[in-house]
């Protein structure tokens, strides 16, 4: 029998390392990240069958006068002590139906899913079957990259024209540092990133989250800006460009990545994301996640990271549950 129990970060932390391959929105961080810069509340499930804690589930939400609470899980639940196979698809959705029935005990007017399931015929049938509304929206799509293995092998896994680049940038011998989290440097970051999103006209990730996001420190969590530049200390004139990778538990998500028209001259994006994915390995992590690899990705970044030639994975999509007294 499946039960459903609001916890604390204790509790969360607690159950939260059990987990295997974890994706960054269904962290703890993240959701303080997004309190702190948005006007919303988080709350934070476990899954019981029986006795044993199973799942986590974290929500995104907001209140509306009249209408009640709408909320949001982005790519939940987090399954506890397993590796993701065909078993653990079925738990995911005894878990997002043990989580309905708690929505209507809370009375949430509106949540929208986006399940950590990977996108088939049968899980779609199954989400309708538990009356589940399909969200018309691009299904979310990434890459994973196994670090478990040494560095010769996970070179050796990337297409020959990936290599060639990485080689070619590698032996220029450039200027590649970790930040130590500077404000100087950050906001270099966030100009530079708005830059990018005013020219290619596209949303990306807020100013202020990003902020947030650097300022969230714990064991199982860091915040990694790796700069690339011509003379130190960094100036805006001097930077090649900019990396950010963010650690949180076993896994690390390549977040932002950015290079200046000297930068591509040197194809300093290969020579960043390799030096992003030897950090990796050397924080323990197992899993590299190229961090987004669907239709809205620019045809330039899809073009780069389909060269890593990383384990592919497409999700089911949003869906939605709706319980409004007026709404037919």
């Amino acid at each position: 029998m499946f039960s459903v129990k609001e916890i604390d970060y204790f509790e969360w932390k607690k159950y939260f390392l059990l987990s295997n391959n974890n994706n960054i929105l269904q962290t703890w961080h993240y959701g303080e990240a997004k309190k702190t810069c948005s006007n919303v509340s988080i709350i934070r499930f476990v899954i019981f069958n029986n006795k044993e804690a199973v799942g986590l589930a974290q929500f995104i939400t907001r209140s509306f006068p009249i209408v009640g609470i709408f909320a949001r899980m982005n790519r939940g639940p987090v399954i506890l002590g397993r590796e993701k196979d065909a078993h653990t698809e079925l738990l995911s959705f005894s878990i997002i139906s043990a989580l309905l029935k708690e929505f209507k005990i809370r009375k949430w007017r509106l949540v929208v899913l986006a399940p950590e399931i990977n996108d088939s015929l049968n899980a779609k049938k199954t989400l309708k079957k538990l009356r589940l509304f399909k969200f018309h929206a691009p299904n979310y799509a990434s890459g994973l990259i196994d670090l478990k293995s040494n560095e010769k092998v996970i070179q050796m896994s990337f297409k020959k024209k990936w290599r060639y680049y990485l080689r070619k940038s590698l032996s220029k011998n450039l200027n590649i540092k970790l930040s130590g989290g500077l404000n100087t440097e950050l906001n270099i970051l966030l100009t530079k990133y708005n830059e990018l999103q005013n020219k290619n006209s596209f949303t990306g990730i807020p100013e202020a989250l990003i902020a947030s996001l650097s300022k969230q420190v714990d064991k199982d969590w860091s915040f990694n800006l790796f700069i690339a530049k011509d003379n130190n200390p960094l100036s805006v004139d001097d930077l090649l460009g900019m990396l950010v990778l963010i650690k949180h538990g076993d896994t690390a998500t390549y977040l932002i990545g950015l290079t200046e028209t000297k930068g591509k001259e040197l194809n300093v994006n290969y020579a960043l994301l390799w030096h992003a994915i030897l950090h990796a390995k050397e924080l323990g992590c197992d899993w590299f996640d190229i961090g987004g690899l669907d239709e809205t990705t620019p045809a330039g970044i899809a073009h780069f990271k389909k060269g890593l030639n990383s384990k592919l994975y497409s999700l089911v999509g949003e869906w939605i549950y709706v319980s409004i007294p007026f709404y037919r």
